[in-house]
């Protein structure tokens, strides 16, 4: 007779029971509710980050001090040009070929004809800028320095919006217009009588503030002022001028600056003529027709 279904099933399991004994898996006893503890917030920083213009204005170079390159020391004077003419789109050319003409002007110079007095603290130190400025001119060759002080005919001034305006043939209204846009302290050294030259009844004359400066003495007067003017715009017209230090090896004074050289009446108009600049006051300049 065969056992019932459910007895047979009952069996199986008693079977099983005894040979791998009891279940491996356990049952914790019932204890207190565990309580979650919250995990502290984290506090969120966010670094500011900077904007977009400061970061595109800290990614181009800083602009060249032009002005400043004239002062430079005159040993330096290969780096002096090079920073200059990296800044060509700027100015830069102008001032490379202000640099470059130094070393004309320190071969032009001649032999002292008695040495440096040892007494004259002034005249030592031409001598030693002198020197220096031979250092300078020494990193060059002859041709390489001939180049950038003489303008190539394919040389394009339109690069240099400095030397465009020195080069040009501006004259009254355009030449002013153009120096009152940008009077930079070289071009106005550059540019000298032509800032106040005007065409009256036909002739060039020196013409300011109502005034015609026809005589000898009047435009001596004037040209004193307007080599002073560009100190009144940066330039350095002290003993780090080579006009102020070349003066003193050729035998023509040794001064402490271009204002001990010229007379206070050309100190004057120096100051009236850079205030008009500034204003822009064009009928300072222009005679009325």
């Amino acid at each position: 007779m065969s056992a019932p279904p459910a007895a047979l099933a009952l069996g199986l399991a008693l079977l099983a029971w005894a040979w791998w004994g009891q279940p491996t898996t356990r049952v914790e006893p019932a204890g207190p509710a565990a309580v979650a503890t919250p995990a502290p917030a984290l506090t969120t920083v966010e670094t500011p980050r900077p904007a977009m213009p400061a970061m595109a204005a800290a990614a181009q170079p800083a602009p060249v001090d032009l002005t400043g390159l004239l002062a430079a020391p005159e040993a330096a004077l290969r780096a002096s040009v090079h920073a200059a003419l990296a800044a060509r789109l700027d100015g830069g050319r102008l001032y490379a070929r202000a640099l470059a003409r130094r070393c004309a002007l320190l071969a032009g110079l001649p032999a002292p004809e008695r040495p440096p007095d040892a007494n004259d603290a002034r005249h030592q130190r031409a001598v030693a800028r002198q020197a220096a400025l031979a250092a300078g001119c020494g990193q060059f060759a002859n041709a390489e320095w001939l180049a950038l002080v003489n303008i190539a005919p394919d040389e394009a001034p339109a690069v240099d919006p400095l030397l465009a305006v020195q080069q040009s043939d501006h004259d009254d209204a355009a030449l002013l217009q153009a120096v009152f846009a940008r009077p930079d302290a070289l071009l106005l050294d550059e540019l000298g009588e032509r800032l106040l030259r005007r065409r009256m009844a036909g002739e060039p004359t020196l013409y300011f503030d109502g005034q015609r400066f026809d005589s000898e003495a009047d435009r001596a007067t004037a040209s004193a002022a307007l080599r002073l003017l560009p100190c009144h715009f940066g330039l350095a017209c002290d003993e780090r001028d080579p006009e102020v230090w070349l003066a003193c090896l050729r035998g023509d004074g040794c001064t402490g600056s271009r204002f001990d050289q010229e007379a206070a009446a050309a100190h004057a108009l120096a100051v009236r003529v850079a205030a008009a600049l500034r204003a822009r006051e064009l009928g300072r300049f222009v005679p009325p027709s």
